[in-house]
């Protein structure tokens, strides 16, 4: 029995670590995606990947640097001060909701201390629940990724940030990737058939 014991507490760190890399593969697949999906997520910082929040209507989650952390929404037509643990440091946003519970607007401006002694301090976990929820959100913005006309314009640029995500542990988001990136290849040989029949006639070249 203190075996056992001795190899959980061993295992535990190894599990936090795990979960840990497998959020910061998450963070910069959602932030490579940014202006690119149908996103349901919205930032809390305009100046660094995280904090960001999404509502799923019945939760709403915020995703720090290290972690994640949910709150059931009851705050259908309420405003509130939100506090979060963003890189060891409080990190506060006041949040309005609509009549619907969804997200009405996020102030950027600085909460005053006594709204701060009042804020919604919703409990940080990093766990598989937690995890799994962002992935499918992500999964669903890559989706989408079509549907969003500016991608268009810069197929190249486009493919490469979607290649971002392809770190993502995901069978659902990596068969999402190569529809997307197939397609944006098709775009780029139409902008550049010049240099593609190069590239082959200097591989076939190569090869006699």
């Amino acid at each position: 029995m203190k075996n056992f014991f001795i190899f959980l507490v061993c295992l535990l760190p190894s599990s936090l670590a795990l979960a840990s890399q497998e959020l910061q593969t998450l963070i910069r697949c959602h932030e490579a995606l940014d202006g690119k999906a149908d996103a349901r997520t919205m930032k809390l910082d305009l100046s660094s990947p995280t904090p960001f929040l999404w509502n799923t209507g019945k939760k709403i989650y915020f995703v720090t640097a290290d972690s994640i952390a949910v709150l059931e929404n009851k705050f259908a037509g309420k405003d509130i001060v939100l506090r979060l643990d963003e890189k060891h440091q409080p990190f506060y946003r006041k949040i309005s909701f609509l009549k619907d519970g969804s997200v009405g607007t996020v102030s950027f401006e600085d909460v005053k201390s006594a709204q701060k002694e009042k804020a919604e301090t919703p409990h940080a976990q990093l766990d598989e629940a937690s995890l799994s929820a962002l992935t499918k959100e992500l999964v669903r913005q890559m989706d989408s990724v079509t549907g969003e006309y500016q991608n268009k314009y810069d197929p190249q640029g486009t493919i490469e940030s979607l290649n971002v995500c392809r770190a993502v542990k995901s069978p659902a988001m990596q068969k999402s990737l190569e529809k997307q990136i197939a397609f944006y290849e098709k775009l780029v040989k139409k902008k550049n058939p010049g240099a593609y029949s190069n590239s082959n006639s200097k591989k076939s070249g190569g090869t006699q």
